[in-house]
């Protein structure tokens, strides 16, 4: 029974590491969408005023 648990709870572990790593991949994806749409804007701004 004690081998089932450390299996049971090593693969929670893992799944728990995959899903804070893609949580992490997400997050930076998302930041580098909004630095573009920020960096389009201030290009149009930009562009209005000249």
């Amino acid at each position: 029974m004690t081998y089932q648990l450390e299996a049971i709870r090593a693969t929670i572990d893992e799944r728990l590491r995959e899903a804070r790593e893609y949580r992490l991949v997400r997050a930076v994806q998302l930041k580098n969408r909004a630095e573009r749409a920020a960096q389009r804007a201030r290009q149009a701004l930009t562009s209005l005023t000249a």
